[in-house]
């Protein structure tokens, strides 16, 4: 299952159909297609709609905060009333960007929080630079039932706690296999199995030995294996792990295995 995607991101040339296929034969079940603003979460619904096997989210990424408004706040409560759409976001905070400043970002992922509490959908989280003010502003505010989860999850194992006492799940993109990402994989080892995801965030984050190239969900299993690897465990049975968790957390209806 690959829990965070951009398929409507990838190179021109490269239709969804192809992608998918090439997904399936490696194994994958299912994919959250996710969006980034208005136009991507529009899109993100359309393949959702199109393909049995792609679900989607809605919502605006940090660096583009000072798009957020009540009409887009509307349509995004409308869209996230359709049996696809399964969470709120990508949102948060990323405070590597000088612009849009970060009062801009805060008050976007407010809304976004408060909108995933109104419709009782889970959070896609964005966080970069920006761990205390995510978990001030996520304690500030009543959370869905299903609060969430922090994709491609880079912090250490002081902000995975912090993030997995508020009841979020942790998701490892192609960042865990890099060469300099030791920290990243005792963070993975350490976290409860039930509280994991793995995703590409493709065209993203290729995995070694992809890195460098467009990071499409066939690529996933490369990240699953040394997932398994630093926690000691069989690839296929957490393979399984990691899909039960991001069925449950998205309420979703899934085959096995993948």
């Amino acid at each position: 299952m690959d829990s965070h995607a951009h398929l409507n991101l990838m190179p021109p040339g490269t239709p969804p159909e192809t992608v998918l296929e090439k997904a399936r034969e490696a194994g994958m079940v299912a994919l959250v297609n996710v969006g980034t603003d208005r136009e991507r979460s529009r899109e993100s619904v359309l393949l959702a709609t199109t393909f049995p096997d792609i679900y989607a989210t809605v919502g605006l990424h940090p660096g583009d905060a000072h798009l957020w408004g009540g009409e887009m706040e509307r349509e995004f409560l409308e869209l996230a009333g359709t049996t696809r759409v399964v969470a709120i976001g990508e949102t948060g905070l990323d405070f590597s960007y000088s612009d849009p400043p970060n009062t801009v970002q805060e008050a976007s992922f407010a809304a976004h929080i408060s909108l995933a509490h109104t419709v009782g959908l889970p959070l896609v989280i964005h966080c970069r630079e920006a761990f205390d003010r995510v978990f001030s502003l996520l304690k500030d505010h009543p959370l869905p039932s299903r609060p969430g989860v922090f994709h491609c999850f880079t912090g250490g194992w002081e902000e995975a706690k912090q993030a997995l006492d508020l009841g979020f799940l942790l998701s490892f993109s192609g960042i865990v296999t890099f060469k300099n990402a030791e920290g990243l994989r005792d963070v993975a080892s350490r976290v409860p199995a039930d509280r994991m995801m793995v995703e590409t965030d493709c065209p993203y984050l290729a995995p070694v030995p992809y890195r460098g190239k467009t990071n499409e969900p066939s690529y996933l299993p490369e990240t699953l294996r040394v997932l398994a690897s630093c926690r000691k465990e069989d690839p296929a049975s957490l393979a399984e792990t990691l899909l039960d968790n991001t069925r449950r957390l998205f309420a979703m209806n899934t085959g096995h295995p993948g």
